[in-house]
């Protein structure tokens, strides 16, 4: 096969034709710099949310997550104070007659008037009195209203025969609690004692504050 004429008519050098120019090679350089800078750039993304999930997940967890206890009662109304006008061991009714109340061992109790109520009470705590040994008890704190009002009521009650010496604190239509009471309580400081365990007082607390 005859050559043809190589550029300005000179023929080609003896050998194979050539069917194409070759180009020249490029240099990878820059496509190896954009390729890294590329790769860096993910790497980055990546790290900055594995970083910031991270440091989601390593938040302290709040205390306010957990609710603290109640220190007053959660329905004021709920919570009454009463006279005890008798009291006997029986049945109770499902609902209760009007002015009666029971207690969780069954005790039957006639009540008077609600003479306060939760809206007077700023705290309940359980309590703890080393020097009587294991007694536990339960404290109620009375605003002023509360603490002038119990103070007539108690000095009234104090005077009495069992059981109208007992002072009914009902809960929710139950007697929660119906301590005898020995003389006036004026200071605003309502102890509740009585063969309470640490279980019992924490029981009776948490039953007045709802």
């Amino acid at each position: 096969m005859t050559q043809p004429p190589g550029p300005q008519g000179q023929p080609y050098p003896p050998g194979p034709p050539p069917y194409a120019p070759i180009p020249p090679k490029r240099s990878k350089g820059p496509l190896l710099i954009v390729g890294g800078l590329v790769l860096f750039l993910v790497v980055l993304i990546v790290t900055g949310l594995v970083l910031f999930v991270n440091r989601g997940e390593d938040k302290p967890v709040s205390h306010e997550s957990t609710p603290p206890a109640r220190t007053k009662p959660s329905d004021p109304k709920a919570v009454e104070f009463r006279r005890v006008l008798s009291s006997k061991p029986g049945h109770c009714a499902t609902p209760s007659p009007a002015g009666t109340a029971c207690d969780d061992q069954g005790n039957v109790y006639t009540l008077g008037k609600v003479e306060l109520d939760g809206s007077n009470v700023s705290e309940v705590k359980a309590g703890f009195d080393p020097a009587q040994g294991t007694s536990w008890y339960v404290n109620l704190t009375l605003d002023p209203e509360g603490t002038k009002l119990f103070g007539e009521l108690t000095a009234s009650i104090a005077k009495q025969e069992p059981p109208a010496n007992l002072l009914a604190i009902v809960v929710h239509g139950e007697v929660a609690a119906a301590p005898a009471v020995q003389s006036a309580i004026t200071g605003g400081e309502v102890q509740i004692s009585g063969g309470y365990t640490r279980d019992t007082a924490e029981a009776l607390a948490k039953k007045i504050t709802g």
